[in-house]
């Protein structure tokens, strides 16, 4: 009887303590979310990274030996300029081979067509040249894209960020050649609270303010995220870079961004 009666007393007492720890916590958890929302309203900075728009992975259209490759890491370009040079010997080759075919396709189809007007041939003849000259026109034509491919230019301006063969290489078909990503137009990704999906709105302007550069910089939201993080309760924001000065951004630096109040919150201020 004894003991149960002190198990009894040691149950309360710990559910008291775990009584007491629950309306502790509660006062604390809410100040923490009221300090929160207070520093967001304060400033509304979050963490931002900054990315090109426009950036790619250069890769070989066909098989054959690097001829020429001069652009390193950190260079730039013009849109237009040559990047990437083969050795299209072969290619210019099987090219000439396929217009010289065509020629005497088309002349063999002139000379049938003729023939048939006089009634000489047959028209299994007839359809025959008809055909080889369909297909050495269409060799040639392969031909032509081949030649085309054995030069690499420019999409865009910008800058290499990697280089990943080197000059006289022989590579494969699809095989990476140059990273390469465009100086003229610059994006921020930013995550943001998951209650700011109402507030936050494509064409709202914000102040980028880049750790590196220890500069400001306008941006605007061009695109929201599709989805929401069920464990964070964010989502992403990504905007543009619209100031002109551009000169010293680099795709990777990291920041903050700085919304007003009014925007962020939609304009309310009261408390």
């Amino acid at each position: 009887m004894i003991m149960t009666l002190v198990a009894r007393c040691r149950a309360k007492k710990f559910a008291c303590l775990l009584g007491l720890g629950c309306v502790l916590a509660l006062p604390c958890a809410f100040a923490s979310e009221v300090y929160t929302e207070s520093a967001m309203a304060d400033n509304h900075a979050i963490r931002v990274q900054l990315k090109a728009q426009d950036k790619m992975v250069l890769s070989s259209q066909l098989s054959g030996r690097i001829e020429t490759l001069v652009w390193k890491e950190g260079q730039s370009f013009k849109k237009g300029q040559q990047l990437v040079a083969f050795d299209c010997g072969i290619y210019k080759a099987k090219l000439d081979y396929a217009i010289a075919a065509e020629t005497t396709a088309q002349k063999k189809h002139a000379i049938a067509q003729r023939l048939d007007n006089l009634q000489s041939i047959s028209v299994l003849d007839v359809s025959q040249a008809e055909s080889d000259f369909i297909m050495a026109e269409a060799e040639r034509k392969i031909g032509e894209v081949m030649v085309k491919r054995c030069a690499i230019a420019a999409p865009f301006s910008g800058r290499v960020s990697k280089r990943l063969v080197e000059q006289g290489e022989f590579v494969s078909e699809g095989e990476p050649l140059l990273e390469i990503y465009n100086t003229s137009a610059y994006e921020v990704e930013l995550i943001v609270p998951s209650r700011w999906i109402s507030r936050v709105n494509i064409g709202d302007t914000f102040t980028v303010q880049l750790d590196e550069t220890n500069q400001e910089y306008e941006a605007r939201v061009t695109r929201l995220g599709s989805v929401i993080d069920p464990l964070s309760q964010s989502f992403s924001v990504f905007g543009q870079i619209s100031s002109k000065s551009k000169a010293l951004l680099l795709p990777g630096m990291s920041g903050s961004a700085l919304f007003s109040y009014s925007k962020a919150l939609g304009g309310n201020t009261a408390p």
